[in-house]
């Protein structure tokens, strides 16, 4: 019975991994994964890069030694002061399991304030903390740019010359900004002269994943991959001096 049991949970769980895989929800096994041997892989990556300060290294290890020889020698004359009925002396392990107590208290003061760091780095910063893992998603593209594209049209048509729209862009309320930051936009003309734009990542990882998209100009708004972007930047539909 238990046997048969087991076998079900564990069909099921597989089942579960079959059904998040193909829907592309590979980020929830991913997680706990990560939080169990992810610092392995980041430890693979940032050690070969360490740089080890063998002077100061050296001045921990006698600060720590003196601190230890000191503590000791102290608590076994107080111990004695104290307790001088006891014939037993002070043990040498319990001021070696101070010392190593007083190291561990100050790791974790400052593991806990690094975390805080860190924590509120994330909070406040304007970079989104998930990247979509799909190579090229042309509806994601068109639902990210929808609103910075009809921003810059509305300020076209309010006659804002075409060299200054990102300008104006990057002026805009928190949001417009936040976007025009990290989005290009470059006027992108018909080819009866109708206003429209280019809008893509400026950060090349996320271009060459992502694409971009084409809104106005005489055309509905399309999505476009990124090895198209050098044709599309070098036409002659492009506004002067405004390609980045």
């Amino acid at each position: 019975m238990k046997v048969t049991k087991i076998s079900g949970w564990v069909l099921g769980v597989v089942v579960l991994m079959m059904l998040f895989t193909c829907s592309g929800q590979v980020w929830l096994m991913q997680v706990p994964w990560l939080l169990v041997v992810g610092w392995v892989d980041f430890l693979l990556g940032v050690v070969p890069g360490v740089t080890w300060r063998w002077d100061a290294i050296a001045e921990t290890v006698a600060v720590v030694a003196v601190l230890g020889v000191g503590s000791h020698l102290f608590l076994r004359r107080l111990w004695r002061q104290l307790r001088p009925e006891d014939t037993r002396a002070w043990p040498v392990r319990w001021s070696v399991s101070l010392v190593a107590l007083l190291v561990l208290l100050f790791s974790a003061t400052m593991a806990t304030v690094g975390i805080g760091h860190h924590v509120g780095w994330l909070a406040s910063g304007r970079a989104p903390l998930t990247e979509s893992s799909w190579r090229f998603n042309p509806r994601h593209m068109e639902w990210d740019n929808e609103g910075l594209c009809q921003d810059a049209m509305d300020l076209s048509r309010s006659g804002v010359p075409d060299a200054r729209i990102a300008q104006v862009l990057l002026r805009g309320d928190g949001v417009t900004r936040m976007k025009a930051e990290r989005l290009h936009v470059v006027p992108w003309r018909g080819a009866g002269g109708e206003a429209g734009f280019l809008v893509f990542p400026r950060d090349p990882i996320s271009r060459e994943r992502a694409g971009g998209v084409h809104c106005g100009g005489g055309v509905e708004q399309e999505s476009f991959q990124a090895a198209e972007l050098p044709k599309l930047l070098a036409g002659p539909r492009v506004a002067a001096d405004t390609a980045p």
